[in-house]
């Protein structure tokens, strides 16, 4: 055996070797989409090299043919490796069909079948007489051709396949995925040279020899680059398995993808929604797809048919130039969470109606205890709450009237108590009738009343307790089928002469109101000027 043939040897056997250990690291990872096709193409790799070395270093008229169909076992099968490798790197999630497997697998498997039955027909081999030597199969029978074409299109689609992997990926991905190409593409380009123009290297077949950059780059990428340890998700895979609806449109609004979650929505109205206009597509959804008449970068909410509402995304999709090529539209399935804000805001009204009937009834109850409950007219409490409130305004102008009914208790001893409850009421409303609130009025106590009047000079708070007065003498009361009349005496104080402290205009109108009863009841006092109260004495009447 010459040097050449003895390295040639070496080197084989050494790529062997090496395709054997980087295999069985890519086994301890087999649970990874990928490293197991990894480990068969080496493994294919391992034997193709091994074998044909082995036809190298045999002798004899049997052994160098049997190892070199042998080897030709390998060079058919690695094809359906590479193509098994790039089909579980890039598309994990997608099953393979029968019909895929039968165009896959049928070629190879006739073209084993021929070698293992020596290929009695020559289609394999040809007219030749014997293997000779391994090049000679480079002018091979018409199924030769068949399975050189088959193999190097499945080579052909695995390369394709992961460039497009790279041009999708980023980082250390785009690096594993570049470093699987090279692994791929060095062997077998060498083949396809040597297969269309003949060896380069006379009596030497570069393809096992190249296998050497094979291992050597496969073991890098695993254990240099991490292949199969930080596997990215493939973006299809995250696309088709999220739970919102994703779909793509063209410029012509036209549906180009979309993933599962979308076609589930769309339901069996359409077989083949790629391609057709999406007003056709989600025509049961028009009324609401009004809303999106405009696309353009939005987010919004749509009422569905039937109850349903989705949160809609539409994002622009542009080139390199910054050119609307179409639109994403994403949406997500929010009719729960509608139902729960509906929930919580008709909770929050019912909260709200609650509250405010809380207020309405604090408020009643804060006006029943500052009202007299037999006249409806403000109590001695909420006189004393206004009072207070003129102490702290020094420039108010207002005047105290005080009146009491004249002889109540002989109303009441004749007329019952229940007609000198009717006497209070009546005088309550002719009150309210008159003045409706614009004063303060109160019931001060037993038969006393007590009037403040704001804004009004004396004189003209003198007129109007003389209109008080005669239209309390003038009512016409009835209680138990017995017509009473009543009269009442007034006593008037006004802060500008007797005040600034509103308790001292309360006790001169209050003198006031005595000297009136002293002076025959039925009339209205005007309390003095000056300090004339403090000095003599004004005896009560009965």
């Amino acid at each position: 055996m010459s040097t050449l043939a003895q390295t040639y040897m070496l080197w084989l056997n050494f790529a062997g070797a090496l395709a054997l250990m980087t295999a069985a690291v890519a086994w301890r990872r087999r649970e990874v989409p990928g490293a197991l096709g990894l480990f068969a193409y080496l493994m294919m790799v391992a034997f193709w090299t091994l074998t044909y070395a082995a036809h190298w270093g045999s002798s004899g008229p049997l052994w160098p043919q049997v190892w070199l169909l042998a080897s030709f076992v390998g060079a058919v099968s690695s094809p359906v490796c590479v193509w098994l490798l790039t089909r579980l790197l890039t598309a994990p999630s997608r099953k393979v069909r029968w019909p895929e497997w039968t165009a896959v697998l049928a070629v190879s498997m006739i073209t084993v079948a021929l070698l293992v039955t020596n290929d009695p027909l020559g289609l394999l081999f040809g007219p030749v007489a014997g293997l000779g030597t391994a090049h000679t199969l480079l002018s091979g029978g018409p199924w030769f051709t068949v399975a050189v074409v088959h193999g190097y299109l499945l080579i052909l689609l695995s390369v394709v396949r992961l460039i497009r992997a790279r041009r999708e990926s980023v980082g250390l991905y785009r690096q594993q995925v570049s470093w699987v190409l090279l692994g791929l593409t060095v062997p077998w380009a060498g083949s396809f040279v040597g297969v269309m123009w003949g060896p380069v290297f006379p009596e030497l077949d570069i393809t096992p020899m190249s296998f050497l950059v094979t291992g050597a780059v496969f073991l890098y990428a695993v254990l240099g680059l991490r292949l199969f340890d930080l596997v990215p998700v493939a973006r299809h895979l995250l696309i088709e398995q999220l739970p919102d609806g994703v779909v793509v449109l063209d410029r012509r609004r036209r549906v180009l993808d979309l993933n599962q979650a979308a076609r589930r929505m769309v339901g069996n109205r359409v077989q083949s929604p790629l391609g057709l206009p999406a007003a056709e597509v989600f025509g049961h959804w028009s009324a609401a797809l009004h809303d999106l008449r405009d696309l353009g970068d939005q987010q919004l909410r749509l009422a569905l048919p039937g109850g349903r509402h989705l949160e809609v995304r539409v994002s622009s999709l542009r080139d390199d130039q910054q050119v609307v090529q179409g639109h994403m539209v994403v949406w997500r399935d929010v009719t729960e969470q509608q139902r729960a804000e509906a929930r919580i805001q008709a909770a929050h009204e019912e909260l709200q109606q609650r509250f405010h009937e809380i207020q309405r009834l604090q408020v009643q109850l804060r006006e029943q205890s500052l009202r007299d409950p037999l006249t409806g007219l403000h109590n001695r409490r909420y006189l004393q709450k206004q009072l207070a409130l003129l102490e702290t305004d020094t420039g108010a102008v207002y005047s105290v009237l005080i009146f009491d009914i004249d002889h109540f208790k002989v109303t009441n001893d004749t007329y019952g108590h229940g007609g000198g409850d009717r006497a209070l009421q009546e005088v309550a409303a002719l009150l309210q009738r008159r003045f409706q609130d614009q004063h303060t009025l109160c019931r001060y106590g037993g038969e006393e009343f007590v009037m403040v009047l704001t804004g009004l000079p004396a004189a003209q708070v003198q007129s109007v307790a003389e209109t008080i007065r005669r239209d309390i003498e003038g009512l016409d009361i009835y209680y138990d089928g017995q017509s009473l009349r009543i009269t009442a005496s007034f006593g008037v104080a006004t802060a500008a002469e007797h005040g600034p402290a509103p308790e001292q205009v309360l006790l001169a109108a209050d003198r006031a109101l005595y000297l009136a009863k002293n002076q025959g009841r039925n009339r209205v006092c005007m309390s003095p000027p000056g300090p004339w109260l403090t000095q003599i004495g004004v005896a009560a009447p009965d």
